[in-house]
């Protein structure tokens, strides 16, 4: 019957599911200081080493319920079952602590042990009962799965040698038919390694997409954040970072210098030489704001002639020493289109500096603005600092 009952039920019962989601996730995921191709790896072997330990469990309660308890049987398979748990358990942790191949040969090598030991413990599997020698191949599978094809061989010749070589030391096993038990290992040896190389081309392939995908996608967001023009970067990512770096600026109670620059003459110059000429003038500006900036600094485009830069940790004075240093450099290009000399270019300068002139990005910059537009109105080719 439905009801606020059942409700109340399902709702408690959703935070558990969610906190078992998230200790799986937890137990599975990888070391961060892999790269992605192994990490994928490395979490398919933490899911096959969890449901490895998961068998190992229920063959503990079937060796306990299948043997008495006086048979010493029991006690043998018990120590070789606990050996391979921890075995397993190591191959976890160093799997989760970012050693994937060590953690993988660790598996290869337990899933070895377990039917050679079982046969070493109990020689009764010679005189007829020989399903436990069937899992032999299942370090061979493990293998093609986990490691390269070259180990996937190495590990499938020693099982068949080895099998190959128990007829001659033990006659007893003249009851089994030994023949189709090689026939049924070579078998699945063949598969095996066949999927091993299938599966490394395969990731081989998905490794190299990747590549290209986070290869398109690093180059889609810097044309989306950077003007096709200067490269600089753009209006868009000013609006995305200012913020930012004025939050960065008050939490270490720093200040943060803003320069605006706009071409004097712009106009002028592109009806005398242009549309080309001024964009080639907007490329050396580009060029010209590169060589003078900081790593830290962000030099932007804002907008037709106009540009920002972005100055952390530079006080009022700095700001204003950098902002006269671009005015004389700028002052000092020579720009030629097809031989023509371009005449002297000149720039026009705003400074504002927060937290003094606005404590956001757009409060800074419309300082900027004012101050710039004040350099304009004063003649031009000249700094000046906000109110």
């Amino acid at each position: 019957m439905d009801g606020p009952g059942n409700d109340n039920r399902v709702s408690h019962a959703r935070p558990h599911v969610r906190s078992l989601a998230a200790i799986m996730r937890w137990l599975t995921e990888p070391a961060d200081s892999l790269p992605e191709p192994l990490r994928r790896r490395s979490r398919l072997l933490a899911w096959l080493l969890l449901f490895i330990l998961l068998l190992i469990t229920a063959t503990i309660v079937l060796v306990l319920v299948d043997n008495p308890a006086r048979d010493p049987r029991r006690s043998s398979y018990i120590g070789l079952i606990l050996a391979l748990n921890v075995m397993i358990f190591l191959a976890f942790n160093l799997n989760r602590a970012g050693r994937y191949s060590l953690s993988a040969g660790l598996t290869i090598a337990g899933a070895v042990l377990a039917p050679w030991g079982s046969l070493i413990m109990d020689p009764v599997i010679l005189q007829g009962d020989f399903v436990p020698l069937t899992y032999v191949v299942v370090p061979i599978l493990l293998s093609s799965i986990l490691l390269p094809t070259g180990i996937t061989i190495a590990v499938a010749v020693f099982q068949l040698v080895a099998l190959a070589l128990i007829p001659r030391y033990y006659p007893a096993t003249g009851s089994i038919n030994w023949p189709s038990l090689l026939a049924f290992v070579v078998f699945t040896s063949v598969l095996g390694v066949l999927a091993g190389i299938i599966r490394e081309r395969d990731l081989v392939q998905i490794d190299w997409q990747t590549s290209l995908l986070v290869q398109n996608a690093a180059q889609l967001r810097d044309l989306s954040i950077r003007d096709h023009l200067t490269t600089l970067f753009n209006r868009r990512y000013l609006d995305e970072t200012l913020e930012r770096e004025i939050q960065r600026a008050a939490r270490s109670q720093a200040q943060l210098g803003i320069i605006m620059m706009d071409i004097d003459h712009f106009k002028r110059f592109n009806d005398k030489y242009g549309h080309a000429a001024g964009d080639e003038l907007l490329k050396e500006m580009g060029k010209l704001l590169y060589a003078h900036i900081r790593m830290a600094d962000i030099a932007c485009r804002y907008g037709g002639e106009e540009f920002v830069l972005v100055l952390p940790d530079a006080s009022l004075e700095v700001s204003r020493q950098r902002a006269e240093r671009l005015r004389q450099e700028v002052k000092q290009l020579r720009l030629k289109i097809k031989n023509q000399n371009m005449g002297a270019i000149t720039v026009s300068l705003g400074v504002a500096v927060f937290p003094d002139n606005g404590s956001s990005g757009k409060a800074l910059l419309k300082s900027a603005d004012a101050a710039l537009y004040l350099a304009k109105r004063a003649g031009r080719d000249r700094v000046v600092m906000a109110a």
